[in-house]
């Protein structure tokens, strides 16, 4: 009857919700003047290992080794490559690369998840008229991205000062403009 196990078919639980208060997920100064970021030595779940579209408990364990990484070498956040190669999401967020005016993040296929988030900053954006697209990104694209931002219902629209000691620099104008509609929104 609703045993728990590795077969969960037969559980009674299906949802299981959490609340509790907290602050600004990257920190205030994050949120204000940008995070460090680094690419993790660890890679984005397979898609035929783990879906990275399910948000299952465990796959949370593949970002905390990512996250600790990133801590312990002195930066905010890492970012996840996928298994060939493509920069795929953040710990806990998508990731935007902002060149030559056209807002570029990852794909699906490249394990990124699909997010409330994230298509609010695509709804932001293409009200502003900035371009958006969703394609592959390399590791070097964001290394000579015009700005870069993050995006995440914990962390909410947070600018990425620097990938890999390589600066990005202060938050750019189409990261201020959709990060400021976007803290307008949610917060009333």
């Amino acid at each position: 009857d609703g045993e728990m196990g590795l077969n969960p078919m037969n559980s009674k639980v299906r949802v299981a919700i959490a609340a509790w208060p907290w602050g600004a997920y990257l920190g205030e100064d994050g949120m204000k003047n940008g995070v460090r970021m680094m690419i993790s030595s660890w890679k984005r779940h397979d898609p035929n290992i783990m879906p990275p579209a399910a948000k299952g408990t465990g796959h949370y364990i593949n970002s905390s080794m990512a996250k600790i990484e990133a801590i312990k070498s002195g930066y905010d956040e890492a970012i996840l490559l996928s298994p060939q190669g493509y920069v795929s999401e953040c710990t806990g967020e998508n990731i935007f690369a902002v060149r030559n005016g056209v807002i570029t993040t990852p794909p699906i296929s490249a394990g990124a998840l699909e997010g409330i988030t994230q298509a609010s900053v695509r709804s932001i954006a293409e009200d502003q008229g900035v371009d958006y697209q969703v394609g592959h990104l390399l590791r070097s694209d964001l290394y000579i991205a015009d700005e870069a931002f993050l995006s995440g219902t914990a962390a909410e629209v947070v600018p990425v000062r620097s990938v890999d000691e390589r600066v990005i620099g202060d938050p750019g104008p189409i990261t201020t403009a959709i990060q400021s509609t976007y803290l307008d929104a949610v917060r009333g």
